[in-house]
């Protein structure tokens, strides 16, 4: 256990170690969140009827809470464990003494925590102080939240490894890795907070893990989920990781007896 410890210690400290990227990160997440949040007061602004329980000022949270969480769920995809099997450093990877899957979820966790704390929590504080954003009135709401938040990264990182367990199989996967990033943007309630979508699309996504990644743990940031709702939501969340961890797991054991390195 100390060992996957110090290794998400140093995976945050490499992250400090690039502060202008993480400012610029910062930036950049709130230009796009400023032109999201002005589309959605424009769609409210133009309707006779509004999304039930969902008012103009839940619509600013909303797009607020995804932003953060872009860089800590790394929404538009994750390449290291891909580039580190095209390069052949998987080798050394695996024969070390630890947990394959361990030795990623550390590293990732370090990075997610980072991200999460700096251009996440700073740039929610600007959507609460000059957009009027809502923030959790009770201590329950913070409570649940923190632990849809860990489960979030957790369901992120799990489907994320997964995705990159192609790289075994096929020369270069980063192409498949961008694809699947940008598939799951809607189910996620990125695009579109689910409570927009027709009942039989919520449906749909929720039949995916995607949801727990994004749209939950703003549902409960935003009191849409509270007490029993809440915690099966978070039932969902964990359930769904034992899935993706379990289909990770399986798909690093089967790749490493497929891997080939050239020269060895």
């Amino acid at each position: 256990m100390r060992l996957y410890l110090e290794l998400a210690k140093k995976s945050f400290q490499r992250q400090v170690a690039y502060r202008t990227a993480a400012l610029a990160g910062l930036i950049t997440n709130m230009f796009f969140g400023v032109l999201r949040a002005s589309i959605l007061i424009a769609v409210y602004n133009a309707q006779t009827n509004s999304v039930p329980n969902y008012s103009v000022r839940d619509a600013i949270t909303y797009t607020g809470m995804t932003q953060a969480f872009i860089g800590a769920v790394s929404l538009w995809g994750w390449y290291d464990m891909i580039k580190s099997i095209k390069s052949g450093e998987v080798a050394s990877d695996l024969a070390r003494p630890y947990d394959y899957y361990n030795f990623w979820l550390a590293q990732d966790l370090g990075r997610s925590l980072f991200q999460l704390f700096t251009r996440g929590a700073l740039g929610m504080l600007v959507f609460i102080v000059f957009f009027g954003a809502t923030v959790p009135s009770s201590l329950g709401q913070w409570v649940w939240l923190a632990i849809s938040t860990l489960l979030a990264l957790l369901l992120s990182f799990s489907w994320r490894f997964l995705a990159s367990a192609i790289g075994f199989w096929t020369t270069d996967a980063v192409g498949w890795m961008r694809i699947a990033s940008l598939g799951i943007l809607l189910p996620t309630g990125f695009m579109i907070p689910l409570a927009f979508m027709p009942g039989w699309l919520q449906t749909l996504c929720y039949l995916t893990p995607f949801p727990g990644m994004l749209n939950t743990p703003v549902d409960i940031y935003l009191g849409r989920a509270t007490g029993v709702e809440a915690w099966g939501l978070i039932g969902l969340q964990a359930g769904w990781l034992i899935v993706l961890m379990a289909l990770g797991r399986l798909a690093a054991y089967a790749g490493r007896r497929k891997l080939t390195i050239q020269g060895g």
